[in-house]
């Protein structure tokens, strides 16, 4: 089956999450291969097998260069302990009733390769019946997700405003990406759980200390961004985790392109990074879990 007719069967059985972007109405998968509300107003699914659900094109420094490097960091195993732990998380939640379907949804997907990996953990380990939702600003990376991995529903959406209705999700995913906690409180069920991943201090320091060295940029910290979360969802788990990932030269190169560390930092400190040929990096993660109150 070609891409478009696979994604077409699966919005269709899912079309009961959506509305849509314009009226907020129900929306069903029309004949022309579409996502069409009763008002009319229509989203055509791409050939890739993804639909952009944006009222107007939107530019984003996440370009199709820094995104491909991304995907090649995380397909070496970058993220994986890191991975590991939020499908514990998702595991924790759909296991009371193993045999009812689940809906995740990744709000800020990126190219998808965190969701794509999280969902085949999660999977290994449960019968669950589990359906990925993936939606990020950027085309580029939701064209790049579409071409890695079929079995997952991808949208170019605002996660400032979800094309979904309310209460649809089980779990909702926000990984090394901006919140909107309005629209997740939203969209996930009462009984839902929310998994967001922030930096912590120790994240790529060894970047940090030559880019920014001796500057206010040098040390980083995430209280506000954890005290927003309090703010907005019960606390139910509160981890840190850190480890060391060993590169060679080419992984190295893919960092250095995917990371936003490296915008605007000029070429002096950049060929010092390259010369200093680091072998180790530190992966330092905060994951927070929380709960609706």
């Amino acid at each position: 089956m070609k891409k478009i007719d696979i994604a077409k069967t699966m919005f269709s059985d899912n079309c009961h999450l959506f509305k849509c972007p314009v009226c907020g109405n129900e929306m069903n998968i029309a004949d022309s291969q579409s996502l069409v509300c009763i008002n009319r107003h229509s989203f055509d699914l791409s050939r890739q097998g993804y639909v952009n659900l944006l009222l107007k094109a939107n530019k984003s420094k996440y370009d199709k260069d820094m995104l491909e490097s991304r995907n090649i960091i995380s397909k070496s195993g970058f993220f994986d302990p890191m991975l590991e732990q939020i499908s514990s998380l998702v595991l924790r939640q759909i296991s009371p009733n193993p045999s009812s379907s689940a809906f995740v949804l990744d709000a800020g997907c990126g190219e998808g390769s965190h969701l794509s990996r999280i969902l085949s953990m999660t999977r290994n380990k449960s019968r669950a019946k589990l359906q990925a939702v993936g939606i990020d600003i950027s085309k580029e990376g939701i064209r790049i997700a579409a071409r890695d991995n079929i079995e997952i529903i991808w949208c170019v959406a605002d996660l400032a405003k979800l094309p979904f209705k309310d209460k649809q999700f089980d779990v909702i995913l926000n990984v090394l990406s901006p919140a909107s906690y309005t629209e997740f409180d939203r969209v996930l069920k009462d009984t839902g759980i929310l998994i967001k991943v922030v930096p912590e201090s120790g994240y790529l320091i060894q970047l940090r200390n030559i880019f920014f060295d001796r500057t206010d940029k040098e040390a980083y910290s995430n209280e506000k961004v954890i005290k927003l979360f309090t703010e907005n969802f019960h606390l139910i788990e509160n981890q840190r985790l850190s480890y060391e990932v060993e590169l060679d030269e080419t992984s190295l190169y893919h960092l250095l392109n995917m990371t936003p560390l490296t915008w605007n930092v000029d070429k002096e400190k950049m060929q010092k990074v390259n010369n200093m040929r680091i072998s180790k990096i530190t992966a330092d993660f905060r994951i927070l879990c929380g709960n609706k109150f």
